[in-house]
């Protein structure tokens, strides 16, 4: 019987060419369909960074907005301690409170009751028209309230905007003045650029039973604190383990220190909000650390980072040191 030749496009040389351009074809669509998919990663991951950053900056402007708002940090200029006795206010020379912002020569007093300054009292008389405590025409001798007490009582004259405090233990005035230049030439704050790495998933852990803190503020006073969590990640291969205190409406506040204190950042630290835990997690947002009340105005009582919150690392995100905050004297 005659053997019928194969054709020759069916050569055990001719498949073997073959399979090896179908491999090479399979890898090459098998490649470019992988640099697709890691240039649609890419893409999807620069565009949420994008967001993020338009993000953190629509927070800050209202952050500013706050800062420099008629009653903001930016006006605060006068923090006076209180023994008993009268104190009077006014623009002349002769009263024991003097401010610029006051519309008259002794506007009127401020009288304490009780040698105990952590329990004391204390109430205003107004001397002329145009005082107003809490927005109604200020007559006679009127108690305050004291923030330890509720919502402090403000009295105003002028461009000032006066409330009584304790701190440190002790009775105190806390004096904010709407002209002040600190406000009047308020340029905004410098922040580092936005950095996605610095945005980190944390775990919650519940504090124990009574757990306390001691936080000491730049006067040098320290006071015992409950902590309400522990927030631990990592960041560079270093583990963060930062204590937390109470922040406004559920949320976490946390004041921290790192290696650009004192020659990029503020260097009494900086704050940070964090948002209320969902489900044992939430998130450290370097990017939104703010410089505390101290780097605008010498008249604030800010907490030091305890040592749990100091960390070895160089944080550049968030808001820059205060310095160059308010214009240059003409």
């Amino acid at each position: 019987m005659l053997e019928t030749p194969l054709s020759s496009s069916l050569t055990p040389t001719s498949l073997t060419e073959s399979h090896a351009w179908g491999l090479v074809l399979f890898t090459l669509m098998l490649s470019i369909a992988l640099s697709l998919q890691g240039c649609a990663s890419l893409d999807a991951h620069a565009q949420q960074t994008e967001a993020d950053s338009a993000a953190r900056d629509i927070w800050h402007a209202k952050r500013l907005e706050t800062l420099a708002a008629e009653d903001g940090w930016l006006t605060l200029v006068g923090l006076d301690f209180l023994e008993e006795g009268e104190h009077t206010i006014g623009s002349a020379p002769t009263c024991s409170l003097r401010y610029q912002g006051a519309t008259a020569p002794q506007c009127g007093a401020f009288i304490v009751t009780g040698s105990d300054a952590s329990k004391s009292q204390v109430a205003f008389r107004a001397d002329v028209e145009g005082i107003t405590i809490d927005g109604k025409n200020a007559h006679g001798v009127v108690p305050l309230v004291v923030d330890d007490q509720g919502t402090p009582s403000v009295v105003r004259n002028g461009t000032l905007a006066i409330t009584a405090i304790r701190r440190n233990g002790a009775l105190a005035l806390r004096v904010k003045d709407n002209a002040s230049p600190a406000r009047t030439k308020f340029r905004g704050i410098e922040l580092f650029s936005f950095d996605a790495s610095l945005v980190l998933e944390a775990e919650v852990v519940a504090p124990t039973e009574g757990e306390t803190i001691a936080i000491t503020n730049v006067t040098g006073f320290v006071e015992s604190q409950p902590v309400v969590a522990r927030l631990r990640s990592t960041l560079r291969g270093t583990p963060i383990d930062f204590v937390a205190t109470a922040g406004a409406n559920g949320r976490l506040f946390v004041v921290f220190a790192d290696t650009t204190n004192g020659r990029e950042s503020y260097g009494g630290g900086r704050f940070l909000d964090i948002p209320a835990p969902v489900e044992g997690k939430t998130t450290i947002d370097f990017n939104r650390a703010t410089n505390p009340p101290c780097a605008f105005t010498p008249f604030a009582t800010c907490p030091m980072p305890p040592a749990q919150n100091r960390l070895a690392l160089t944080i550049r995100a968030g808001e820059r040191r205060a310095e160059t905050h308010t214009a240059d004297e003409p």
